[in-house]
């Protein structure tokens, strides 16, 4: 093997630990990250689960103390401290509607005296024409986006933007919730449904650790640059092998191997000539440079050359397979006499 290809193969082995390290450490990484990402999911769905029970008993809390419509103000009040108390983990939605359901009240009070305002407004005259849209649905949908709408948008704005212009474009988290309970007089007669809506804060996505991220992203750019290298030493090695063996068309064999890889590498292997162009001493049967004289035995090698292009020739060989040169048969193999 030529001193070059030696030094294409010791690059491309250096070149393949790299690779095979960054896929170790890339993918022990991975693996970890995995496990947290499912120890994260499992814990989510543990707090999903106490809110739930927690929104269950205070709305069942509620339900209790309303034994009659309309609501006592003092206890509404309540609820609208609550609902602020809770804001910083996420707003707590209560409303209540009657057995025919039309609004009772709701908390805030704020988004639904401006939903119900819209409802009224621009839905409720719309009944009429077929639109199935009833209120319950209406305040369900759009309580937590009451802040985006524009409760004042005059007929020209209405027109402008849409006769829906309340239509957000609304994302629903999947850690949001809605729990419901009846409401009953102490008699047991209904008297309507109260509701709770909650949508806890945005704080519950998984981060990973910043040495995990390093751990991920530093082997997937050395593993990266390691395929890009080993990309690009196939095709030299290609290129390198060709001119040895004297391939005529080595270049483009080498932008083959380029555009394909190992499917290039195998059509080569598959078309290049068996014997390269190394030459082998007939004396001592050492490989030597091309020169005139064996480096080794100091045996005379002018007769083993290509007269016109110094090609390497084997015994048999009629013609030179670099430049068709006819090898007249007494130019290759006769003896040659040993200087001095």
């Amino acid at each position: 093997m030529s001193a070059k290809k030696k030094l294409i193969a010791r690059m491309a082995t250096w070149t393949g630990v790299a690779l095979g390290l960054a896929a170790v450490v890339g993918g022990t990484a991975l693996v970890i990250d995995h496990n947290r990402y499912q120890r994260h999911l499992e814990a989510n769905k543990v707090r999903q689960q106490q809110r739930v029970e927690e929104a269950r008993a205070y709305l069942a809390g509620l339900a209790k103390r309303i034994a009659s419509l309309p609501v006592d103000p003092t206890l509404a009040s309540e609820i609208e401290s609550h609902y602020f108390e809770q804001r910083a983990g996420g707003p707590v939605y209560v409303w209540a509607l009657d057995t025919k359901g039309d609004f009772v009240f709701g908390v805030p009070q704020y988004a639904f005296n401006k939903l119900n305002a819209i409802y009224d407004r621009e839905v409720t005259p719309r009944l009429k024409e077929g639109v199935l849209l009833d209120r319950q649905s209406f305040l369900l949908g759009l309580v937590d986006d009451a802040d985006e709408i524009d409760n004042n948008a005059d007929a020209e704005e209405r027109a402008r933007v849409g006769r829906d212009h309340w239509r957000v474009n609304r994302w629903e988290p999947g850690n949001a919730f809605v729990v419901s309970t009846p409401l009953k007089t102490s008699s047991g007669a209904a008297l309507g449904s109260l509701y709770l809506k909650r949508r806890p804060a945005n704080n519950d996505g998984y981060e990973p650790d910043d040495r995990l991220k390093l751990g991920m992203i530093a082997p997937a750019i050395l593993a990266t640059l390691s395929f890009i290298f080993l990309w690009i030493l196939l095709p030299t090695w290609v290129y390198v092998d060709a001119r040895e063996r004297g391939v005529p068309r080595a270049p483009l064999f080498a932008f083959l191997t380029v555009l394909s890889s190992l499917v290039g590498l195998v059509v080569y292997l598959i078309a290049r000539p068996e014997h390269g162009r190394t030459l082998t001493c007939p004396g001592c049967a050492r490989e030597v440079n091309g020169g005139a004289f064996c480096p080794h035995c100091g045996r005379d090698l002018s007769r083993s050359l290509c007269p016109a292009c110094r090609y390497p020739l084997l015994a048999d060989w009629a013609y030179c397979p670099s430049c068709r040169t006819e090898i007249k048969p007494q130019a290759v193999g006769t003896p040659v006499p040993e200087a001095g």
